[in-house]
């Protein structure tokens, strides 16, 4: 197994990866270090630099808008057989999903401005009064996700948990690694309701692309974050896409 040299974009993220908290991303900073990667922080615009030094690039969900030539950057970062795993978000949070998707659509990968919610397949929890456990809350956007295609990334998981995620759109040059089941939808306005327009079935939720280098999309940043990532077999998956992504596997 080669070791990669991975960069983190903390840059756009708004937030480090040194972050202990349930939303932060420090287990994943550890699983890097213990499969002998080395890990970089990006702290500064990726346009700044004449070629992009890393094997791969992990961009968590950019609160922060890539400007034209950073998107260049990432584009030839690819075409010269690179890779990056990029995670998004539920909705249209800090106006991410169209410039995220000037990346993506070119590799056949076009991230939704939905969440993802099933009333089926998805996650309770205790409501709990004083110690006393009153029953359980269904939370319809917390979702079981049990369809998988065959590919390294997916060897050897069953379930993965995914944290109120969007769905993509997925074409040619592209292939879905996980989809939700046939009960789920597409929430556009958040109402947890399946309305006129919003899409219902089998969504995808990860996908991959090799048209340029390897890309790896996922529509929930939870799956790596350390309040989720234990869930399922969310590490599992996060892993493997890495060393998928590292050319290990």
């Amino acid at each position: 197994m080669q070791m990669a040299l991975i960069g983190f974009d903390e840059f756009h993220m708004g937030s480090s990866m040194a972050n202990p908290e349930a939303d932060g991303l420090t287990a994943l900073a550890g699983l890097l270090e213990k499969n002998d990667h080395k890990l970089e922080f990006i702290n500064t615009p990726l346009d700044a630099l004449d070629k992009l030094p890393w094997d791969v690039i992990i961009i968590p969900f950019p609160k922060n808008q890539f400007t034209e030539d950073e998107m260049t950057s990432l584009q030839s970062h690819l075409e010269n057989g690179k890779s990056i795993l990029l995670l998004a978000e539920w909705g249209d949070l800090f106006g991410h999903v169209d410039f995220l998707n000037e990346l993506t659509t070119p590799c056949g990968i076009e991230i939704q401005k939905d969440r993802v919610t099933d009333h089926e397949e998805h996650v309770t929890q205790k409501v709990e009064l004083a110690g006393v456990v009153l029953g359980e809350e269904s939370i319809p956007h917390f979702v079981r996700v049990q369809n998988f295609a065959d590919h390294p990334i997916t060897q050897g998981i069953s379930e993965l948990i995914y944290f109120s995620g969007c769905s993509l759109r997925v074409s040619e040059g592209a292939s879905a690694l996980a989809s939700t089941s046939a009960s789920s939808f597409g929430d556009i306005d958040l109402d947890s309701i399946l309305d006129e327009g919003e899409i219902q079935g089998e969504l995808p939720i990860a996908a991959v692309s090799e048209m340029n280098g390897r890309l790896v999309v996922v529509g929930d940043s939870n799956i790596a974050a350390n309040g989720y990532i234990e869930q399922g077999d969310n590490l599992l998956f996060v892993q493997q896409a890495i060393e998928w992504l590292s050319f290990n596997i």
